[in-house]
């Protein structure tokens, strides 16, 4: 939809009201001044013709609770599908002594707060009965985060829900100044952004409620008050709150003719000038090259936009285009995310050749944003002669020309932006293919810039670098005639090492990372990062290895907030944590994976016993703000066994790789769905763990719908089969010929495209809308994100149970490894007179009346359970 349109209401009507309470009658809650001027900046803004353009706007200034549940009820109520609803509330918010939350009225009593203040669960209900197609409710008020847990998603409808602080925080009034009181923190910042178009991050001339949000969440953050905005709700789209208006003023009327040109020849060369202005002008001429900047990152011109994009990279601006705010108040939205890890080979073919490409996964983004993934993760796309799917690296400043051109991932990275996604690409560091340029110099000769760029010596008998074979069976050195010389690869024969001792080497890998993100993209997930430098012994983890990783993230965190790195580590939690670094030897990754945990996880429900993976579980150390564990259940190669001893592995490959066909070297090729026997429970608990545990969910394409593998295909090829979105020809991945398939599509009765796809489970109760529901309570419900971890004690061994806190809130999560009912009782002391609530459902369960809460579940069942 255009924004145009979405600003017209979709043929609907456009209505918002504030409810601004700043007198009371009780002196339990001071007089406020800046709820009414709160209501005053939204009726400007929304009224403007110009701006909001809004059909009405209401304005309850002090009401009574009585006024304003007619009024309230009245606005969602009486309201058609096509209509685009907004609600403001400012004023005091008030938690009575049995821990529930009220918006507080003129006439409210703190004493009798159900009969005299509107209840969050009332206002709930009546946005979740609202019958308009997108709703908006910020609520503006001390401790508002209390209301997110009162939110009920649905699916045929959208709605944001915006609050002002966290559950535990005060909102905090605006400073009065000599023309009288001001809006509040937060509130200023909202309406300001949109009425002065600075929330127009993205420069398309249109100002939506995220961009709104991103903006004031920064402005709250520099006003050094302790107040955290929050926001959650279910979108297929942008919510386009108001125009923007024009800020071309400033520049000079040469430059702003150049922007304004029709030629993109003119507009191409204007970017220097532009970029002059930036740092040579003044404060209006900066301002005026910034917003000319981002316009032109928008061009209909490829070069232009190209050009535009590198000119802001690095910049204080280039932090504002991206999805949130990289400067914002929340520097880790890593921590919330839910990846989604892609093979583009293999999701969407743009163009009809029988390969996936960018641009059609350009394409399905609308899908991604539906299942409310936040990031994608991109198998290598640089150019390669793919004798290693990619991971041969050719050239690392281009883009396979199969795959597409550096537009097309341009175009990508802007369209996932603007439906609040990232992108994240997978970066080999370790190694490059022989085809690259780099060896096919240094194989040349043993003079020259790149003559040390490798790892090269006249014999290989020295054993100092060999490895045993468990880590790797191909790792040794290999004679190249040319040079006459062995070189080292720690993988296959094509791919050698690069010498990380060379400090050109190191330059060159750091101008790779910084190209890529001056072309916007969110980060890189440093393949193969544990072993850049070679030493006697293994060499995995050296203190050299970290030390460079360091160097990489010092330069993102000075010219690339917000971007972040993520690495693979084949070891437990307490050795994977040290690939975050640490405050005195210096930051290194965002997120770590650890291979682990997988395999604990499948020993667990064969054993129908949770130790394997609660001793897991228990062994990961606390993190740092700033740090993150990556969870997965599957990705693109073999799940690794080499972390568990031999019985382990053995019991392993008997239940989940029966036969030899089903394993490699170092362990097992199958998919998801694949290993769990297609068995809707057994998926269930996996993905339910999945999005529980501590850390940030990975999901590999296609294990949302239960897709299957084909191990009539060599190695990891067998889980890296196309994408199955219809029933139709080539499963609706290409319009080629089937022959022409790269790999083809699986035709089995079972994981069969024909019944296996996106289409049938978009509309059935599938494990699709499963998946998708959960991570929207996953995404309503913060303490899974970012809460502590608490293992609770049980009395049955095959019942797992643990508490995620955060902020006040506590969710109990309990699982049940076997297959038949369970019943159990569970250490919650600490909560001796909650009443557990299911979070999916919203059921009740019994009072918590004594230490040891008796629980019963269904075989493979879980509950995920506010307290």
């Amino acid at each position: 939809m255009t924004p145009e349109n979405d600003l017209r209401g979709r043929h609907g009507a456009r209505r918002a009201i504030a409810v601004a309470v700043g007198r009371y009658r009780d002196p339990a809650f001071p007089a406020l001044a800046s709820p009414v001027e709160d209501a005053k900046a939204m009726e400007r803004v929304l009224t403007d013709e110009d701006l909001g353009g809004f059909d009405s706007v209401r304005l309850l200034l002090d009401p009574s609770r009585a006024e304003a549940e007619v009024s309230i009820y009245e606005f969602f109520a009486n309201a058609d599908p096509d209509d685009f609803l907004f609600a403001y509330f400012s004023g005091h918010g008030f938690v009575d002594e049995h821990n529930r939350y009220f918006l507080v009225m003129a006439d409210s009593d703190p004493r009798r707060a159900p009969l005299t203040a509107i209840s969050a669960e009332w206002l709930a209900d009546c946005l979740h009965g609202c019958p308009a197609g997108r709703v908006v409710v910020v609520l503006d008020c001390c401790y508002a985060g209390r209301f997110l847990a009162s939110i009920r998603p649905r699916g045929d409808v959208e709605r944001v829900v915006i609050v002002s602080t966290s559950a535990v925080q005060l909102a905090h009034e605006g400073a009065p100044g000599p023309a009288g009181p001001k809006p509040s923190v937060f509130g200023a910042a909202f309406f300001d952004g949109i009425a002065s178009g600075a929330a127009d991050f993205d420069g398309n001339g249109w100002t939506s409620v995220r961009e709104a949000f991103d903006h004031a969440v920064e402005k709250v953050r520099t006003s050094g008050h302790e107040q955290t905005p929050k926001m959650a709700g279910t979108v297929t789209g942008d919510f386009w709150l108001s125009r923007s208006p024009r800020r071309t003023s400033g520049l000079p009327q040469e430059v702003a003719n150049l922007v304004n040109s029709p030629n993109p020849r003119a507009r191409l060369a204007v970017v220097d000038e532009l970029v002059a202005l930036l740092t040579e002008g003044g404060g209006v001429e900066t301002a005026a090259a910034e917003a000319a900047l981002v316009a032109l990152r928008a061009d209909q011109d490829e070069q232009v936009r190209l050009a535009s994009r590198r000119a802001l990279a690095g910049r204080s601006v280039a932090a504002s285009l991206e999805p949130v705010s990289t400067a914002s108040a929340d520097p880790y939205w890593y921590r919330k995310a839910v990846f989604y890890e892609i093979r583009v080979r293999s999701f969407a073919d743009g163009d009809g050749d029988g390969v996936g490409d960018l641009r059609g996964l350009t394409r399905r983004l609308d899908y991604l944003q539906w299942t409310g993934v936040d990031c994608l993760v991109l198998s290598s796309i640089f150019d390669s002669p793919l004798r290693d799917d990619g991971y041969d690296v050719s050239d690392f400043t281009a883009i396979h020309p199969g795959l597409g051109t550096i537009g097309d991932l341009v175009e990508l990275v802007d369209e996932a932006h603007r439906r609040r996604m990232r992108v994240v690409l997978d970066l080999v560091v370790n190694h490059t293919s022989d085809h690259h340029r780099w060896f096919q110099e240094s194989r040349a000769g043993r003079e020259g810039p790149y003559a040390d760029f490798y790892v090269w010596r006249d014999t290989a008998e020295s054993d100092d670098l060999n490895l045993p074979a468990s880590e790797t069976a191909s790792a040794q050195w290999r004679y190249d005639p040319r040079r006459r010389q062995y070189y080292w690869h720690r993988f296959q024969p094509h791919s050698p090492d690069l010498n990380f001792d060379n400090p050109a080497v190191q330059e060159s890998m750091l101008k790779v990372v910084r190209y890529w993100l001056e072309l916007g993209v969110d980060g890189f997930r440093l393949v193969a990062a544990p072993f850049l430098y070679e030493r006697e012994g293994d060499g995995e983890g050296l203190s050299e290895t970290h030390d460079y990783i360091r160097r990489i993230r010092e330069e993102i965190d000075k010219v690339y907030p917000g971007r972040i790195l993520i690495t693979e580590v084949g070891s437990e939690p307490r050795g994977a944590a040290g690939y975050f670094g640490g405050p005195d030897e210096g930051r290194e990754c965002h997120v770590v994976q650890y291979d682990s945990l997988v395999p604990r996880l499948l020993l667990a429900m064969s054993q129908e016993n949770h130790t394997p993976l609660s001793e897991v579980l228990r062994q990961a150390p606390p993190l740092r703000p700033d740090c993150q564990w990556g969870l997965f259940l599957r990705n693109g190669n073999e799940l690794s066994l080499t972390g568990i001893d031999q019985e382990a592995r053995d019991r392993l490959l008997r239940a989940y790789a029966p036969s030899p066909g089903m394993r490699t070297s170092l362990g097992i090729r199958r998919r998801l769905a694949a290993l769990l026997d297609n068995d809707r429970a057994h998926l269930e608990l996996a993905f339910s763990l999945l999005l529980s545990m501590p850390g940030a969910p990975f999901i590999y394409y296609g294990d949302e719908i239960a897709m299957g593998d084909n191990l009539a295909l060599s190695g990891n090829q067998s889980v890296r089969t196309p994408m199955q979105w219809t029933p139709d020809r080539n499963a609706g991945f290409s319009a080629s010929e089937p022959e022409r398939l790269a790999l083809p599509v699986i035709m089995d009765s079972v994981y069969g495209y024909q019944a296996t796809n996106v289409e049938a489970q978009r509309r059935s109760r599938s494990l699709l809308r499963f998946l998708r529901r959960l991570i929207e309570v996953r995404r309503l419900n913060p303490a899974f994100a970012e809460g502590e971890f608490r293992l609770v004690t049980t009395t049955n061994a095959a019942v797992l149970a643990f508490v995620r806190v955060h902020e006040g809130a506590h969710v109990l999560c309990v699982t049940n490894f076997s297959r038949h009912p369970q019943a159990a009782r569970l250490d919650l002391r600490g909560y001796l007179g909650s009443i557990p609530t299911e979070l999916l459902g919203g059921g009740r369960f019994l009072r918590v009346e004594e230490a040891m809460y008796p629980l019963t579940l269904s075989g493979h069942g879980y509950y995920w359970l506010s307290l």
